[in-house]
């Protein structure tokens, strides 16, 4: 049965948004992502609903413009939408340090030109699964905003892959943690080589021809 990037998108939405949400460590079950995203009654967090809606439109607004290019303002949007109500400053480039968990290494303080310059760097990049990925590590490590950089990246990523009918960017809850414990080696060192081979192998599921 023929599928499209777009098509799976949209199919798994709401897996997508669960595992989002397990990535940031909320611990959001699928039948209350799916009763959220329903607007069924459920008990949870403020903090959860928020995260789930905001996810949401994250995805309507990469889906409604996958033409956009890709570029810092596309970032700075996305970083916008998944932070409203959640945290001050959403869609602004942080002018203030930031800590990771988990790690002690601080990523330096971000400049708006060094940024745009990597950006149009990895958009060159003619691999197209290399590129959605290059794109996870250096915005997930650059840490260019207060918060919601591993959601950004995981958005970015998947924009890549769904504008070129390749699949989707997911990160699958049995490879959770081990996922996690690469991020933060790949934090501390700089060396994105096992995090890519790692990724490329679990971490893009490719549409069906």
């Amino acid at each position: 049965m023929k599928d499209t990037a777009i098509e799976m998108a949209k199919r798994l939405l709401v897996d997508s948004i669960w595992k989002s949400a397990n990535l940031e460590g909320l611990g959001t079950t699928f039948p209350k992502t799916e009763a959220i995203l329903a607007n069924a009654p459920t008990t949870t967090k403020t903090e959860e609903v928020l995260f789930v809606i905001n996810m949401k439109r994250a995805w309507q607004f990469l889906l409604d413009n996958l033409a956009y290019n890709n570029c810092i303002m596309l970032l700075r949007e996305f970083d916008k939408i998944v932070g409203e109500l959640l945290f001050s400053y959403a869609g602004e480039i942080r002018t203030i340090p930031v800590q990771i968990g988990g790690t002690s290494w601080e990523p330096e303080m971000p400049h708006t030109g060094i940024i745009m310059d990597s950006l149009k760097e990895i958009e060159l990049i003619e691999d197209v699964e290399l590129r959605a990925l290059k794109y996870f590590c250096y915005i997930a490590r650059t840490q260019m905003f207060i918060d919601g950089n591993k959601r950004v990246a995981q958005l970015m990523a998947n924009k890549v892959l769904i504008e070129n009918n390749i699949g989707i960017f997911q990160i699958s809850m049995e490879k959770m943690e081990e996922f996690k414990g690469m991020l933060i080696e790949f934090y501390e060192t700089g060396n994105d080589i096992r995090m890519i081979a790692f990724m490329k192998e679990y971490c893009i599921r490719r549409v069906r021809c």
